[in-house]
C-alpha cells in the first residue's frame, strides 16, 4: 500500500461521512440495494434510524469503557471508521466499516494488525461480534481469529496474543 493510512478522533465534522458510511454499511447489509425506486423514502428512513441507533449505542459504549472512535484517512482523505473499546484485559473491537470505493486495499487488516501489535504489548485478547452471516467472518478467520461463542444472530471472535493463551475463552 503506497498511501499514507492515518487514524484520527472522530470530531464534530465527521458526521456526514459517518452518515455515508453508515449508510453504505445498511443498504448492504439489509439489502436496500434490491428495493425499487417507490420504496426509497421507506430505505431512507431505515438508514437514518440505524445511523441514530448506532450513534445512541455508541455513545453509551463510550461513558462505560476507554474508547478510541477514529476516522480512517488515506492520504488525508476519509475512508473508514474504526472504534475500539478497552479495559484491563481485552480490547473490543466494536466497529470497522471501510467505503466501498477503497475495500480490498487492505486497510482493514493494516488496523487490525497495529491493534493486534498493541495487544502483544499489553498482553490483552482482541474480541469483536460479527453476524454469522457477514461475508467478513471468514477475513477475521484468516487473521487468525477463532469463533468462541454463538448466537442467532452473532459470533463472538477473539484472537489471543501468545503471551494470554492461557486467559481464552471456551472454543465452540
Amino acid at each position: 500500500m503506497s498511501d499514507f493510512l492515518k487514524l484520527r478522533l472522530v470530531d464534530a465534522d465527521d458526521e456526514p461521512f459517518l452518515r455515508a458510511l453508515r449508510a453504505q454499511v445498511d443498504v448492504e447489509r439489509l439489502g436496500l440495494q434490491a428495493w425499487s425506486p417507490e420504496q426509497a423514502e421507506l430505505a431512507r428512513s431505515l438508514i437514518d434510524l440505524q445511523f441514530k441507533a448506532h450513534g445512541a449505542h455508541y455513545r453509551q459504549v463510550k461513558a462505560n469503557r476507554d474508547t478510541k472512535d477514529c476516522i480512517m484517512e488515506l492520504s488525508g482523505v476519509r475512508v473508514g471508521r474504526f472504534i475500539v473499546t478497552q479495559d484491563g484485559k481485552e480490547v473490543y473491537l466494536s466497529d470497522i466499516a471501510v467505503c466501498w470505493e477503497h475495500r480490498g486495499k487492505g486497510l482493514g487488516q493494516a488496523v487490525i494488525d497495529a491493534t493486534k501489535a498493541e495487544c502483544v504489548q499489553s498482553k490483552r485478547v482482541l474480541r469483536l461480534h460479527v453476524d454469522p452471516l457477514n461475508p467478513v467472518v471468514q477475513f477475521y478467520l484468516n487473521l487468525g481469529f477463532r469463533i468462541v461463542d454463538t448466537q442467532p444472530t452473532s459470533y463472538l471472535m477473539e484472537w489471543v496474543p501468545p503471551a494470554v493463551a492461557d486467559r481464552t475463552t471456551r472454543y465452540v
